[in-house]
């Protein structure tokens, strides 16, 4: 098992934003976290990345026990992650701001810059190379991160809403991107609202709902789940079941 989390439990006081949540994750899988608004994917995402501390449960990354580790030490251990809201160094330029990842595996400049071409390569971003990273739209500031985040030659990389402010050409182009991740073994977890781009490229789904874990399976079975459809989807003729049954 490459990434398994056992009763993972988030509480703020009295409030337990994630509720005894159990996740596992073997290498080239991509799972989906789904949920309604305020089910506690973000907590959780974030107890995986070391950004937040759990309550009780424990995480283990590669049969390691990493519960109580900072985010650092997971991302030397091969964990990587990007942010909802892209966190991107403007004054930079794209082929830069990768090299900051790739200084993690290498104290080596030139080491680290043919690592930076080969990701942005990866990632259909190398003629983006010498230009600064400000002049990038939201979408583009999304792939450059998750170019940074491979950087870092993880074994497991966490996407918080990687298709967020992309049109569908650009959300096409993320989907490729994430498929070609995972077909080179790196596992992924994928936290995103697009409920197309979930559903297609998901291998499993897990649904958290008030939490607790509501559903887990396929995506063909997550979707016509009645549970999940009455929680998450806004009921079986709402406009978000119509979109993920396609």
């Amino acid at each position: 098992m490459l990434l398994e989390a056992r009763a993972i439990t988030k509480a703020f006081g009295s409030f337990r934003a994630v509720d005894a949540a159990s996740v596992t994750l073997e290498q080239g899988d991509i799972l989906g976290l789904i949920g309604p608004n305020g089910a506690g994917k973000s907590t959780f995402f974030n107890c995986l990345t070391g950004d937040l501390a759990s309550t009780s449960g424990q995480v283990l990354f590669d049969g390691t026990d990493i519960t109580r580790l900072p985010p650092e030490a997971r991302a030397e251990l091969g964990l990587a992650r990007t942010f909802q809201v892209p966190q991107t160094f403007a004054g930079m330029s794209v082929l830069e701001n990768v090299m900051i990842g790739a200084f993690l595996r290498t104290s080596h400049r030139a080491v680290a810059e043919q690592k930076a071409r080969a990701v942005l390569e990866r990632v259909g971003m190398a003629r983006l190379a010498d230009a600064p990273a400000r002049s990038l739209g939201t979408p583009g500031r999304k792939r450059l991160e998750i170019a940074r985040a491979l950087a870092t030659e993880p074994k497991v990389l966490l996407l918080d809403e990687p298709a967020a402010g992309c049109n569908p050409a650009e959300t096409e182009e993320i989907d490729a991107v994430i498929k070609t991740i995972a077909a080179q073994g790196v596992a992924v977890v994928l936290v995103e609202h697009d409920m197309r781009l979930v559903m297609r490229i998901s291998s499993r789904i897990h649904v958290l709902d008030r939490g607790r874990t509501l559903a887990e399976g396929r995506a063909q079975d997550v979707r016509v789940n009645p549970a999940v459809i009455a929680a998450y989807l806004g009921g079986a003729g709402g406009p978000e079941a119509s979109r993920a049954a396609h």
